[in-house]
């Protein structure tokens, strides 16, 4: 298994990134690269045990990428932006990611930026929750590059829990929709929202120091605008679910959350958001939403044979 390194990216030099980089089954490939984009919860390490079973079950493999943000896993270095503006935010984060693919592929396969930005490189991503909106972030500023994506419930990037649930200070707001046997009055409703809207609200600051808040601004829509991939067409899309019974136990254990305000709000919508996902590429490019079952937020820990079965059927209809 290889090793974490760290690397410098030419933007900010001074602070360097822990990145893993995976040989493939081909040494000399320089034509192709997996690379695996982290949600806020879970470090790089998250996709180890995913990974080994992909490496183990696939002959041809491409070279396969993984790395830590600023101030998260192995990354020790914080965010040089932080100083400068306040903050950084998910544009930023898909800057710092092509910076990265263009280091390593000049380190590792051989390739300038030039051939790089022609689209040489054909690149496969995988991100998990706000790893979700990057993929599509970095898809939209660098059209051609990008053959495929797989994106692993999603990071609802345009609204707050607190927009997703009823106010129940709104006039006309009615009682009855959020009474159930586990909610049993709307002073456990309110308290059950506003946990969740001081956890989760895009304002709320997180140990990674990323700003959310301009998620809206970046990623208004779910279902636009039109990804163009490797070719000029849309990029094969894998847009995967939690499984809602699974996440509403896990948030009920978790957080406290009625079960019924789960699967009434919180599931509705995300089943909604993740429908809409599947509209960004091509109609043939995408064959709808695949629920990972068992699996809640973090499916790449509850399950990496899921994950690994997922990359499996990408490269298949990649042809790689």
């Amino acid at each position: 298994m290889a090793s974490p390194a760290f690397l410098k990216i030419p933007s900010k030099p001074d602070a360097p990134i822990s990145a893993t980089f995976f040989e493939g089954s081909d040494v000399k490939d320089s034509s192709r690269l997996i690379v695996f984009v982290n949600g806020l919860g879970l470090p790089a390490s998250s996709w180890t045990a995913g990974i080994s079973l992909l490496q183990s079950s696939v002959k041809s493999i491409p070279p396969i990428l993984t790395f830590d943000r600023y101030g998260q896993g192995l990354t020790t270095s914080r965010d040089p932006l932080d100083k400068i503006k306040g903050s950084h935010d998910f544009l930023d984060v898909t800057n710092d990611l092509h910076e990265i693919i263009l280091t390593i592929a000049e380190s590792k396969l051989g390739l300038a930026q030039s051939v790089v930005e022609s689209g040489k490189l054909q690149l496969l991503l995988i991100g998990a929750s706000i790893g979700g909106p990057i993929v599509r972030l970095y898809i939209q500023n660098h059209p051609g590059l990008v053959a495929g994506a797989i994106i692993l419930d999603s990071n609802i990037v345009n609204a707050n829990y607190s927009d997703i649930w009823p106010d129940p200070d709104a006039p006309g707001f009615d009682p009855k929709i959020v009474i159930a046997d586990d909610c049993p009055s709307t002073e456990k409703y309110k308290e059950a929202r506003n946990k969740l809207a001081m956890m989760f609200d895009l304002n709320v600051k997180n140990a990674e120091g990323l700003d959310r808040s301009t998620g809206p601004s970046l990623l208004p829509d779910s279902d636009s605008p039109k990804l163009i991939g490797s070719g000029g067409s849309g990029p094969f899309l894998s847009i995967v679910g939690h499984d809602p019974i699974t996440f509403a136990d896990g948030s009920l254990e978790k957080m406290g959350t009625p079960k019924s305000l789960s699967m009434k709000f919180t599931n509705a919508y995300w089943a909604k958001y993740n429908k809409s996902l599947t509209e960004i590429t091509d109609e043939n490019k995408c064959d709808g939403v695949t629920i990972a079952t068992r699996c809640g937020h973090f499916i790449q820990i509850d399950d990496p044979s899921f994950v690994e079965k997922e990359v499996m059927k990408m490269l298949e209809k990649l042809s790689w």
